[in-house]
């Protein structure tokens, strides 16, 4: 069984003029796809009636045990035809302009090497109070006030005013949860979820929250450095729509596979894509504008 995300139908063809350039286009979700209207790919693309991309495949003797991989080619292994347009989501390097420069590996590996002191700093506890396992109620509310600030185009900053900023808003949040009930037991339910998520912040533990907060920073440093690399990579040309035009962007983001094709990790620049993703700003494929 193999698995792939629909990207186009022939009606969804477009066409557009882009900085003085014509270009066949399709617009499956948040970002814009871009082919130059007299390329071989335009041609085969005009010619297809669905486009579809390929990403997993499952094999197993039945569908409860399958098991999925992934970073492997599936397109070889159809039958070709005219009325599909297949394409693998694999990466591959064909220009060589996504090698990292000896100074750009040093960057790389003072931030990395930054995060294993901080890591080295900071208890297990505190690593695994924030997961979902172990604290869904506060991981959610983390999450929440990680992608307010998304959608307002900011990153974390400050760890310090962060975790401030954090434990204001866990608070305000179930304050106002807490008003919108009608019995002294509802009240006491969403305040008794206050105080658990906020004893999470003892002031023991806050100084390690901030470093926590701090390697999140670095991390985010690292893969941001990554996925600028990959950027320069060859492929379709990707845009954001709005009503005054469109706007370059980059690729939604890179699957990171292990060699066994069995674990993955999605690299996202969330402050670029995510916040197009949340944004009004920005026409999506599946509105008619």
């Amino acid at each position: 069984m193999i698995q792939g995300d629909f990207l186009y139908t022939k009606d969804d063809l477009s066409t557009a003029t882009i900085d003085g350039e014509s270009y066949i286009t399709f617009h499956p979700n948040t970002i814009v796809y871009a082919i130059p209207s007299q390329s071989k790919l335009a041609e085969t693309i005009r010619k297809s009636e669905i486009g579809v991309v390929w990403h997993t495949t499952y094999g197993g003797p039945s569908l409860d045990s399958m098991s999925a991989s992934f970073g492997k080619e599936i397109v070889p292994s159809l039958k070709t035809t005219s009325s599909v347009w297949a394409v693998d989501a694999v990466f591959e390097d064909k220009s060589g302009n996504a090698t990292f420069t000896a100074a750009e590996t040093k960057a790389l590996n003072t931030i990395l090497s930054k995060v294993g002191t901080l890591f080295r700093t900071i208890k297990r506890e505190t690593l695994n109070g924030l997961s979902k396992d172990a604290n869904p109620e506060l991981n959610t509310r983390v999450n929440t006030y990680v992608n307010q600030k998304v959608r307002a185009g900011e990153r974390i900053g400050n760890p310090k005013l962060f975790v401030t900023g954090l434990m204001k808003y866990i608070n305000d949040y179930y304050g106002a949860e807490a008003d919108k009930k009608k019995t002294e037991r509802g009240k006491k339910t969403q305040t008794d979820k206050r105080d658990a998520a906020l004893a999470y912040f003892s002031s023991n533990n806050k100084k390690e929250i901030e470093r926590l907060f701090e390697m999140y920073n670095l991390l985010v440093d690292a893969k941001l450095m990554v996925i600028s690399k990959l950027n320069y990579v060859d492929g379709l040309q990707t845009f954001l729509k709005t009503n005054k035009g469109f706007e370059v962007t980059g690729q939604e983001g890179f699957v990171a596979i292990d060699h066994l094709g069995k674990n993955s990790l999605k690299l996202v620049d969330r402050l670029q894509f995510s916040k197009a993703n949340f944004s009004t700003e920005y026409i999506k494929g599946w509105e008619k504008k």
